[in-house]
């Protein structure tokens, strides 16, 4: 750290690579921070023994956690939908100090509706949730009711709603383009585009792939759209085209479609009369439920139900080749979450975040080399409220916190006023769950206020037993 000081102040090092290199090291050093909790009751219960705040006891929603959000602008706000059909909204900035123990609460919720009644809500589980890309007192939210809702931010408010007739698995919209058109992936074969300005599906992009599990909007062509279908295909289309798909991802071509160009110029064949991309191709051999684009727009990365991610040449369609081994997970047919850090975050390669079944793997996009695996300290697998045996804390929904003031990245910033960056994943134990970077020098401050907490807490039990034995038996009984 001194030799990078020094080559700043000499001028040997930008502020920009100073700062990207001091980023690099937190990315690489992600670690649990159990010491933020998120409680989904709304306010604290009198509880003497202090039984309800202990870390295995806290759920943000009972059913479980099925989706999260973060808002791209302050990264203050945090989404989160629930099994059960409920959405709750937190404060991130509540926690004044990141390295202390901190218990969350919802600052605004949106209760599940039952069929029977007229409120607002979802009537079944949520399957995504998703903060509007310019604005972020605006997001989105769908539901295994067939229904993709409009929210106002501050007051939980609903703006519109949409019914598909049909299972929504996840929606996007495009983070540059002037329309308002969603693109919702549904277990229908089409791609269904919702105008919210007309409040209207306005159009339905044909196919004839299976359903649809995933879409992912161009960050820097505006009518660009790749969804992701059940019969492996990851197909491209421009929306303003009637022609249908402009081209398809295909797992056998390395070389892209620059160099279909110069075989066709080289051997005499008109380019305008030749397919531009093999009808058959697919990009895995299992249904796609996983895509993205990086930030600048260079890559596509997909993932499969046949356990492989793949990264794409988005200006030419290639297969990069990229191999990340025999260690990912993807077994569930809905939308996989799977996160990007910022092109201009740090120096190297970009890192891919993949929730994997019951860890989070930091993976590099290029290399696929595992930089870090984040596992809970403490695993839980307790017994639903039905009775039945829940699926331990099996991660659904992995979402990252930064700032970037418009939404869009420009230099190496994370986190919120309050953190230097952090990962949030929803479990099915219904617990959300925080990540952040080891900053140094913080683990003796956390020690010592673990110390003070537990010996307040044990001094709280003790003083509770010695008044209920001493109302019991009559006379005083001190435990030490």
């Amino acid at each position: 750290m001194q030799s990078r000081l020094l080559t700043r102040e000499t001028g040997d090092l930008s502020p920009r690579d100073f700062a990207q290199t001091i980023t690099t090291q937190l990315l690489r050093s992600f670690a649990p921070a159990p010491q933020h909790r998120f409680n989904g009751e709304i306010s604290a219960r009198r509880d003497p023994l202090a039984i309800a705040e202990r870390a295995h006891r806290i759920r943000a929603h009972v059913a479980g956690v099925s989706t999260l959000a973060v808002d791209k602008f302050d990264g203050r706000l945090l989404l989160s939908g629930g099994a059960e059909g409920a959405i709750k909204l937190w404060d991130l900035e509540a926690c004044g100090n990141p390295h202390k123990l901190f218990t969350f609460r919802p600052v605004g919720t949106i209760p599940r509706a039952t069929q029977d009644q007229s409120a607002a809500g979802h009537t079944h589980g949520i399957t995504h949730l998703a903060f509007y890309p310019f604005d972020p007192d605006a997001f989105l939210s769908s539901a295994y009711d067939k229904k993709l809702k409009l929210w106002s931010t501050q007051t939980c408010a609903l703006s519109a709603s949409f019914d598909l007739n049909a299972t929504i698995y996840s929606h996007s919209t495009s983070p540059i383009a002037d329309h308002l058109l969603v693109a919702v992936a549904t277990q229908h074969s089409n791609v269904r585009l919702v105008d919210l300005k007309s409040g209207s599906a306005v159009q339905a992009l044909v196919a004839h792939g299976g359903p649809v599990l995933a879409t992912a909007w161009s960050p820097r062509h505006e009518h660009l759209l790749v969804s992701g279908h059940s019969d492996g295909k990851a197909r491209i289309w421009d929306i303003r085209r009637a022609g249908g798909v402009i081209g398809q991802l295909d797992q056998e071509d390395t070389l892209g479609i620059c160099h279909k160009f110069n075989h066709a110029t080289a051997s005499g064949l008109n380019w305008d009369e030749m397919p531009h991309f093999r009808a058959s191709a697919t990009a895995h051999d299992e249904p796609v439920n996983g895509l993205q684009w990086t930030d600048d727009g260079r890559y596509i990365v997909t993932a499969g139900l046949d356990r492989h991610i793949r990264v794409w040449d988005a200006a030419t369609g290639a297969n990069t080749l990229a191999s990340f081994g025999s260690v990912i997970q993807n077994q569930h047919v809905k939308t996989a979450s799977l996160l990007l850090t910022p092109s201009s975050l740090a120096t190297g390669n970009e890192l891919l975040v993949w929730a994997n079944d019951q860890e989070i793997l930091l993976l590099d996009l290029h290399d696929g080399n595992v930089v870090t695996r984040l596992r809970s300290p403490a695993m839980t697998n307790p017994v639903g409220p039905r009775g039945g045996q829940m699926v331990g804390n099996r991660i659904t929904s992995v979402a990252w916190r930064g700032a970037g003031g418009s939404g869009r990245v420009v230099g190496p910033v994370m986190g919120g006023g309050n953190s230097l960056g952090a990962i949030y994943s929803s479990h099915m134990d219904g617990q959300i769950r925080a990540w952040a970077p080891h900053i140094s020098g913080s683990d003796d401050i956390d020690e010592e206020e673990e110390m003070d907490e537990d010996e307040e807490t044990k001094k709280r039990k003790r003083k509770a037993v010695n008044d209920a034995y001493r109302s019991l038996m009559g006379k005083q009984i001190t435990f030490t």
